[in-house]
């Protein structure tokens, strides 16, 4: 089967993403453009992906729980998880890996929870708007202790591993990268809206070959490259 994915969008949680990133939105929005597949990856947090997965797959969308996390070198690394029981193990990992530091909500934006009525619910009050404390093999290899998926975000941009150090690292073994341009590598090039609002949920870029929407499969179409840009 083909399935339509798009696998690095924020929620309301991410202090740079709009408050209207709830998941009864966000839901209609992808409905309405034929998204199937996607990945929540709010910044050093995985605190909104159960809620996300209920709603979006209540409307017969399948989430994979994510994280964009924020390396010591400031490079942006997507996470992929197996379960939301996993990402709730992992998250409360990485929030001990962050500075000590209140967020200030007027100054960094809001970070908020949500409920399943897009009610918020709470504030995150530490800060993710910034770097945690591991570099990137400290990051893979606690990644792999969790038997996720490690791939280098947008690359090419701001924060991406090309941006930040000059080239991608050829060790540790990445599972994947993500590009908004083009870039020469032997392996599957994510394809993604970032979205931090409502207007940037644009047409799905990705399609993905998988006998069903879920994590194991996911992996399996990245790693034999089952993957493609529309």
């Amino acid at each position: 089967m083909i399935f339509k994915g798009d696998f690095h969008i924020h929620s309301c949680l991410s202090p740079c993403a709009e408050i209207t990133m709830v998941p009864g939105a966000v839901a209609s929005a992808l409905e309405k453009i034929g998204t199937e597949w996607v990945a929540i990856t709010d910044h050093n947090s995985c605190g909104n992906v159960e809620v996300f997965e209920k709603v979006l797959g209540a409307r017969g969308i399948k989430v994979i729980p994510g994280m964009e996390v924020q390396t010591v070198e400031e490079v942006h690394v997507l996470v992929y998880l197996k379960s939301i029981k996993v990402a709730v193990d992992f998250s409360n990992e990485i929030k001990g890996h962050l500075p000590k530091i209140e967020n200030d909500p007027e100054r960094f934006g809001y970070q908020l929870f949500v409920d399943e009525n897009d009610n918020f619910v709470g504030m995150e009050s530490a800060v993710l708007s910034t770097s945690t404390d591991l570099t990137i093999d400290n990051l893979w290899r606690m990644v792999k202790r969790y038997d996720g998926l490690f791939v280098y975000a947008h690359v090419d941009r701001m924060f991406g591993v090309v941006k930040q150090l000059g080239f991608i690292p050829n060790y540790p073994p990445f599972d994947a990268i993500e590009a908004v341009g083009t870039v020469n590598v032997n392996c599957t090039v994510l394809r993604s809206s970032d979205a931090h609002s409502l207007s940037q949920i644009k047409k799905p870029q990705m399609k993905v070959k998988a006998d069903s929407r879920t994590f194991d499969e996911f992996r399996k179409a990245l790693m034999r490259k089952d993957m493609w840009k529309f």
